[in-house]
């Protein structure tokens, strides 16, 4: 199948995060190309009749991913949390164990590296061990705790540079410790 360069920058964003929502991919697309489109529908129906990609209906929006995968709400929810620094988003990944998703920003003095950690409630003792043992605050990169509730803020003490930032219906709010 040829894909044209949006069809291909999506299918590497999807073999890099398993799955990612519709809305997501389309900025990530405009960031990238620089352009305005208003929507991928058409892009991404060629790519699930003709290759192996399939679309899930979630709430309002989306969800694009491999046919016969199950959606990873996890990376879902931590681009989301990427996404609100595109505008100086120099590079991402997906990474393995606690850490969902890894990006770099552009800063003053170079770039910084940003880490997002979802936290699902009850595992807070665990994901403090991991940063503790992986992260210190000298150093200057940034953890930030993906909250199921706004509750977990207060069980999470780590010592490190962080903050926390909870996905909402209105986009995704950040809290400073």
């Amino acid at each position: 199948m040829f894909f044209n360069a949006y069809q291909k920058y999506i299918a590497e964003l999807i073999d890099e995060y398993g799955s990612l929502l519709k809305s997501q991919l389309l900025r990530m697309v405009n960031q990238k190309f620089h352009v305005r489109l208003a929507n991928l529908d058409a892009y991404i129906a060629q790519m699930c009749r003709f290759s192996d990609f399939a679309e899930l209906p979630q709430g309002g929006d989306t969800v694009v991913l491999h046919r016969g995968h199950d959606p990873d709400y996890d990376a879902i929810r931590s681009v989301e949390v990427m996404l609100g620094f595109l505008k100086n988003l120099v590079r991402h990944n997906k990474s393995r164990g606690y850490v969902a998703v890894r990006f770099y920003v552009a800063a003053k003095d170079g770039e910084k590296e940003l880490c997002v950690i979802p936290v699902k409630t009850g595992t807070e003792r665990q994901v403090n061990a991991y940063a503790a043992d992986k992260f210190e605050a000298a150093r200057s990169e940034i953890v930030i705790f993906l909250l199921d509730s706004k509750e977990q803020m207060r069980l999470i003490q780590a010592e490190c540079n962080y903050k926390f930032a909870l996905v909402t219906d209105g986009g995704v709010v950040f809290f400073k410790k």
